[in-house]
């Protein structure tokens, strides 16, 4: 009977391990579940080329990939210098940095619920019980109880609701990376379009101050010839009052440069009394745009990957709210030592523990609460997709209007610098003539004014065009 009873307790050994195998390999199967949906991009109809002629080739940068200093191909070495000083100190790049810290702070504390929660606790108490209680058979002493214990407890993650928080906590953190990288880009490109603004500026003061000189010999060569009779006074007044309006629009000049001075100085990090530029008047052309260039922006862009981001992490959330409909499982393991003397908190006979408590919450009666955040949860996924399809869009028609500028301004400055040149022939004939005496001193006057405003107009187009590099770097997320 020994021999046949300890027979039996081997064989329900055996099946009661079999099913607790089994037991367990189906909640490992129960915690692969996922119920987001899969994550796909939205289809986004994007040119295979740009519309300005090329040939243009289609690439698949990275947006994690460093662009390097784009500006150095603009051969300037006070912007190089301003960059480095914006980077370092700029409020708004400050700002962006401390969203990233925070996002993935945030990340860190979602992964953690994916594992499982130790608590370290201690007790002491003192108490005197009842002795007037039914059943009470220590009743009226009083003792004390010293513990100690961990607590461990752990949620099983069966339809991936811990998983899919913490992927949708990840995605938002790159996507306050990717949103830093956008503000660092729209820093360098806006401290690089108020720079080469101000340099435009300095050319246009320089241009009307060279004119101020040349209006003042004007007026004393015209007073002279006055004196001696060649002239009517009329000359001598015309001549002064296109002085006096040439040095009041170079004053006047000065205020915006101020302006972009003070701007650049915010871009710094700076007050302005702390930052001076020295003049320097904008020369020389843009790089030229290369003949190949990419035309797949979904990967470059800093905002598109933000964009992307967090969608996908919108994604995950549904999956989240999907969790709701089904039970949360949650256990928990005590161990410790409980005495009534301290001296014998160690001692093997004071060791206590547990199993539990184990939790299971499901939520059969919610007024449809949970179907109501799902529906909500796609809907922001549906608001994320429509806004990534417009932000490709938007990058796409940045391209072309930055690639038309810079084709457009090459033409115009083309025809612009034609333009003065016949405008300096004509002012030279005019001269010639008022000094043989064949035209009245006004034609001169009107010559001056036609160039002056035509070297103006030359300078403004050339400044435009620099700004225009700086847009189509910016548009195509940093060089190209």
């Amino acid at each position: 009977m020994k021999s046949f009873n300890m027979v039996t307790r081997k064989s329900e050994t055996g099946r009661t391990s079999g099913q607790a195998a089994a037991a367990l390999l189906g909640l490992l199967a129960l915690t692969g579940c996922n119920l987001a949906p899969s994550f796909l991009k939205p289809a986004v109809p994007l040119p295979s080329s740009f519309k300005r002629s090329g040939p243009w080739r289609t690439a698949t940068p990275r947006d994690e990939v460093k662009r390097g200093s784009w500006w150095s191909s603009f051969g300037d070495a006070r912007l190089s210098s301003l960059m480095k000083q914006a980077e370092a100190n700029s409020p708004t790049l400050e700002l962006a940095m401390h969203r990233v810290t925070e996002a993935q702070a945030l990340a860190r504390a979602d992964r953690a619920n994916l594992f499982p929660f130790l608590t370290l606790n201690g007790s002491a108490q003192r108490s005197r019980g009842s002795s007037n209680l039914q059943f009470q058979f220590a009743g009226g002493r009083t003792r004390t109880l010293l513990g100690t214990g961990l607590d461990l407890s752990y949620e099983l993650d069966f339809w991936g609701r811990l998983r899919n928080q913490s992927r949708a906590g990840s995605e938002r953190a790159e996507a306050a990376e990717a949103n830093r990288n956008t503000a660092l880009l729209g820093l360098q490109s806006e401290l690089a379009m108020n720079y080469f603004a101000l340099r435009t500026q300095d050319a246009q003061i320089a241009l009307l101050r060279r004119t101020v000189e040349l209006r003042r010999r004007t007026v004393s060569l015209a007073r002279t010839r006055f004196e001696q009779g060649d002239i009517a006074q009329v000359d001598v007044a015309q001549a002064e009052t296109d002085l006096n309006a040439t040095e009041a629009e170079a004053i006047g000049l000065e205020r915006t440069r101020m302006e972009l001075e003070h701007a650049i100085a915010l871009l710094l990090g700076t007050t302005p009394s702390q930052f001076n530029q020295v003049e320097h008047a904008i020369s020389g052309q843009p790089p030229s745009v290369p003949k190949s260039m990419p035309s797949d922006l979904l990967e470059r862009r800093p905002d598109i990957a933000s964009a992307e981001r967090q969608m996908a992490a919108l994604n995950a959330e549904i999956g989240v709210a999907k969790a709701a409909l089904f039970p949360s499982v949650t256990i928990g393991l005590t161990g410790g030592t409980q005495t009534s003397y301290p001296w014998k908190i160690a001692d093997a006979a004071s060791r206590v523990w547990g199993l539990g408590p184990a939790g299971v919450e499901w939520p059969l009666l919610r007024g449809g609460e949970v179907k109501a955040g799902i529906e909500a949860s796609q809907a922001r996924y549906d608001q994320a997709a429509a806004a990534y399809k417009s932000t490709v869009l938007s990058a796409v028609r940045e391209v072309e209007d930055a690639l038309a500028g810079i084709e457009v301004l090459k033409r115009q400055s083309a025809a612009q610098d034609a333009t003065v040149a016949a405008a300096s022939q004509a002012l030279a004939l005019s001269q010639k003539r008022y000094e043989s005496g064949l035209v009245a001193y006004y034609e001169v006057l009107d010559g001056q004014r036609t160039l002056l405003r035509a070297e103006q107009e030359a300078t403004r187009i050339q400044g435009e065009r620099f700004l225009a590099t700086v847009m189509l770097i910016k548009a195509l997320g940093g060089g190209w």
